[in-house]
């Protein structure tokens, strides 16, 4: 029997006491813990997902805490993979939730992968975004690409074999100076609230089986309030989705 934790979750339509089942059995992986991977944990975890992974190679700084959710003052030089393990254990025991702490590479992103349902882009650098997209692509895993900075972010479903992928969107890598990020731009921390709401909406509409059709790039500025949803298609020549070429991965 589902606990009362979820009962005005189970009460929408949308969900439902089989939805949430299906949500209990799902298995994520959270690729980077920054400020969209923190906040798509709390998320993930509080709407009931059984089984998280995250995944992330660095400690956590004082410059975080102004974004990154689940972390604290004492938690500075710690690990933040494992800080955001223990806190999702502490915010839900009925989760299965693991924590690796590596740097996701051509050498081990198909085993982090591996068994998964889903993959939600917590990612702080485009380039780490396009490995990803590969290894989703070539084991036909769905996963979330999502993007902050400033007062704007972005986010996209990729559905491998029912849709585009980032390389439709996006089909080659851009110079790193001249892509904006926190680290360059600024952020204010309210963007990575709002994207990562609306990417954890999306991966709960995978997840129960429902994903959205046809894909979106969704866009929002949190200062200007601007938002917009843009249709994509698969590009005929994607050297990733349509031709299998998987040039990331090594």
């Amino acid at each position: 029997m589902i606990s009362d934790r979820y009962l005005r979750q189970r009460i929408l339509p949308e969900i439902g006491e089989e939805g949430q089942q299906r949500l209990a059995q799902a298995r994520v992986l959270i690729a980077g813990c920054g400020a969209l991977g923190t906040n798509l944990a709390d998320l993930i975890a509080r709407a009931g997902v059984g089984r998280i992974t995250v995944v992330d190679p660095d400690s956590v700084e004082l410059s975080n805490l102004q974004r990154q959710a689940l972390m604290r003052e004492a938690d500075l030089g710690r690990p933040k993979a494992q800080v955001v393990a223990e806190a999702l254990a502490a915010i839900n025991s009925g989760s299965e939730v693991n924590y690796e702490i590596t740097r996701i590479e051509p050498h081990n992103v198909e085993r982090l992968i591996e068994g998964c349902h889903l993959v939600l882009d917590g990612f702080d650098n485009l380039g780490a975004r396009y490995l990803l997209n590969d290894a989703c692509v070539k084991h036909h895993i769905p996963w979330i690409f999502a993007t902050v900075a400033a007062t704007y972010g972005m986010t996209m479903t990729i559905l491998p074999r029912e849709g585009p992928c980032l390389r439709c969107l996006l089909p080659n890598p851009v110079p790193d100076e001249i892509v904006l990020t926190a680290r360059n731009a600024g952020i204010i921390n309210t963007i990575p609230r709002a994207i990562a709401s609306i990417e954890t909406t999306q991966a709960l509409k995978i997840l129960l089986g429902l994903p959205e059709s046809p894909v979106k790039l969704i866009t929002y500025d949190t200062w200007r309030n601007t938002f917009s949803a843009q249709e994509i298609h698969r590009a005929t020549h994607c050297p990733c989705c349509s031709e299998g070429r998987y040039e990331f991965l090594g």
